[in-house]
């Protein structure tokens, strides 16, 4: 998808992100209706970002009560089946799936004028006087923030990021190719690199996905801080190939290549725009916490086994 369009990405990532949070929380009853909402046609999200006026959510016997709003909600003016965190007055943070279709909320795009993926429409949305029942609230607070599905989640959008990666470096490489520039040394060496940086990338995505699969699998073999910190990789080392081919790209293409209809220049604020994912300092930090962890293991296991030898 990235591939295709980031925008179209964003929204297919985070549809699918939706999806898969009731498919794991959700009752058997609410899984089939999400089912059904998807097989109709409905495009659900996943909004969880809130700046000083967070959702809340008062239960009132068999009804709650949302109020607050939810800022950069990707697909406001599209989606139907709104996957968000309201926070309860015990402190608890619970996923409620939010018909859209069926209730009023006011969304306001009025501040949204960003560097790049303006398509993706991330609005603000505000839930004040949304009533839900219990059949609304998905599986018991804390669900949302449950490892390894929500950090270790970040490979979604790495993936897109990934397609993307790929895009730009396909029409770079046309581009040049079309006007005859394929045995200019300097664009050849440009060229080579942006391969190898894009192969690179979906070796990192693919090497998530299997850590990903071995602890569907078992997670006994496949612990859920191991995928995690695959994953953690896969999101940096993707975030710098795509620095790297944005720069060699524009590099390439030079001033004539940046200007619209053509298309590096929306690609290229797009994927600008897209990386800036949260915490890459924190992603960074949890990286070299593991290795530094694991170099402490097995120097420890070395020195007993040493020892153990002497006697």
């Amino acid at each position: 998808m990235g591939a295709r369009e980031p925008s179209l990405g964003r929204l297919y990532e985070g549809h699918f992100n939706g999806a898969l949070l009731v498919a794991l929380y959700g009752t058997p009853e609410q899984r089939e209706r999400a089912y059904a909402d998807v097989d109709a046609g409905h495009l659900f999200g996943v909004w969880n970002t809130q700046d000083d006026d967070p959702v809340r959510i008062d239960r009132s016997g068999a009804r709650y009560r949302l109020s607050g709003a939810k800022t950069w909600a990707s697909g406001a003016d599209t989606v139907t089946r709104a996957v968000i965190t309201a926070r309860a007055a015990d402190g608890g943070v619970s996923i409620c799936l939010v018909p859209l279709d069926r209730c009023v909320v006011e969304v306001d795009g009025s501040a949204w004028r960003p560097l790049g993926m303006e398509a993706s429409n991330s609005y603000r949305v505000a839930f004040d006087g949304v009533e839900l029942t219990r059949e609304d609230i998905i599986g018991e607070p804390g669900d949302y923030e449950r490892p390894p599905w929500f950090l270790a989640g970040a490979l979604r959008f790495t993936a897109v990021h990934a397609g993307i990666v790929e895009r730009v470096t396909a029409e770079t490489l046309a581009y040049l190719a079309a006007r005859g520039r394929a045995s200019d040394p300097y664009q050849c060496a440009r060229a080579a690199e942006m391969r190898i940086a894009a192969r690179a990338a979906w070796q990192w995505v693919e090497a998530g996905c299997a850590a990903w699969c071995r602890y569907d699998a078992d997670p006994s073999i496949q612990s859920a801080e191991a995928v995690l910190d695959r994953v953690d990789m896969a999101r940096i080392a993707v975030e710098r190939a795509a620095l790297d081919v944005c720069e060699r790209a524009m590099r390439s293409v030079g001033a004539h290549g940046l200007v619209e209809p053509l298309p590096f220049a929306h690609l290229i604020r797009d994927l600008q725009m897209y990386l800036r994912q949260p915490a890459p300092d924190a992603v960074l930090a949890r990286i070299g916490a593991t290795g530094l962890r694991e170099a402490s293991s097995a120097r420890s296991l070395a020195i007993d086994d040493s020892t153990g030898s002497s006697r």
